[in-house]
């Protein structure tokens, strides 16, 4: 599984980025909010950090005012372009849906926080 990390290089680079500057934002959220509600999207965000072999919870220095969400969907949209063998296509349709699934967490918990 490693070696499909170097492959479709660029846009690999591209989901890391999207997802860690997702990852920094939902950070901020979960260290003002008092309640404790981002700790539920704490799994999905961790398995994607996973698939992707990338430090979760790492400072990211980037513009916090982007939609986490819309970042997430983004990065969900370019994962069909990383190029793998067809052995290692479970890897690609894993990070898809590890990328949708922390989108959704993400949503229900910033929908919720907004009602």
């Amino acid at each position: 599984m490693s070696e499909n990390l170097s492959k479709g290089g660029g846009v690999r680079r591209q989901v890391v980025e999207l997802v860690n500057r997702a990852e920094a934002i939902v950070e901020a959220l979960e260290a003002t909010a008092a309640d404790g509600r981002w700790a539920m999207t704490a799994f999905s965000r961790y398995r994607l950090c996973e698939l992707l072999k990338i430090m979760p919870y790492v400072r990211y220095d980037g513009e916090p005012g982007d939609d986490p969400v819309a970042l997430l969907e983004e990065a969900t949209g370019l994962v069909d372009q990383i190029d793998v063998p067809i052995e290692e296509l479970s890897w690609r349709l894993a990070l898809g849906d590890a990328l949708r699934t922390a989108a959704a967490d993400v949503r229900r918990v910033r929908d919720a926080s907004d009602v």
